[in-house]
């Protein structure tokens, strides 16, 4: 009798042993299955690109800085200038002969939706900045009031104007700076177009 218990808590034990086994089996197959059904594809895109030129007042030349001249503590600046025109040329603001200091160029191969986007500027030189974006043959701009940076920080606006493929635009700018005295700063333009 001693003999038959002893085989029999012996087969017990292989028993609770191999049902143990396949539980952790079973468990653990289950881990594996709920970190499978954690998993999940990512996805991100981005609509606007840098697919807008920026080019001097009359040549296709590649302009890289716009320079707004030096002013008073809380003064308006209206005749910026660029790099390929330079200071002998700048932006003018006139009921009939008024002149960009840039033009924009759709290079893409369809038509765009115009974004304007702005860094913050530095040394908080700039109370705001203002733009105007129109056809290139509109001469009687003498006031530029859109609103680009209401307080001289980064901001990203839509301009709702359209370019088709290889037209052209004129942009005008104008910076109101702060009221700090004896200082410079500088801001990041970026002209984005995006599929309207």
């Amino acid at each position: 009798m001693k003999n038959l218990i002893g085989k029999l808590l012996k087969k017990t034990n292989i028993g609770i042993v191999l049902m143990l086994v396949l539980a952790i089996a079973v468990e653990l197959s289950g881990v594996s299955y709920i970190l499978a059904s954690n998993e999940a594809t990512q996805q991100a895109s981005t609509a606007k690109a840098t697919s807008i030129s920026i080019f001097g007042k009359a040549a296709d030349s590649d302009v890289s800085t716009i320079t707004f001249p030096e002013g008073a503590p809380s003064a308006t600046i209206s005749a910026p200038y660029n790099n390929v025109d330079t200071n002998s040329d700048p932006q003018f603001l006139d009921g009939t002969a008024s002149e960009p200091v840039v033009r924009l160029k759709n290079t893409s191969g369809g038509t765009l939706q115009v974004w304007l986007e702005i860094t913050t500027w530095t040394n908080g030189i700039a109370a705001s900045e203002d733009y105007e974006l129109v056809d290139t043959t509109a001469t009687n701009v003498s006031v530029v009031n859109d609103v680009l940076s209401a307080d001289g920080n980064a901001n990203s606006v839509d301009t709702a104007i359209t370019m088709a493929t290889t037209t052209y635009k004129a942009l005008y700018l104008e910076l109101a700076l702060s009221s700090v005295a004896g200082t410079s700063g500088s801001s990041t333009l970026t002209i984005l177009g995006e599929t309207p």
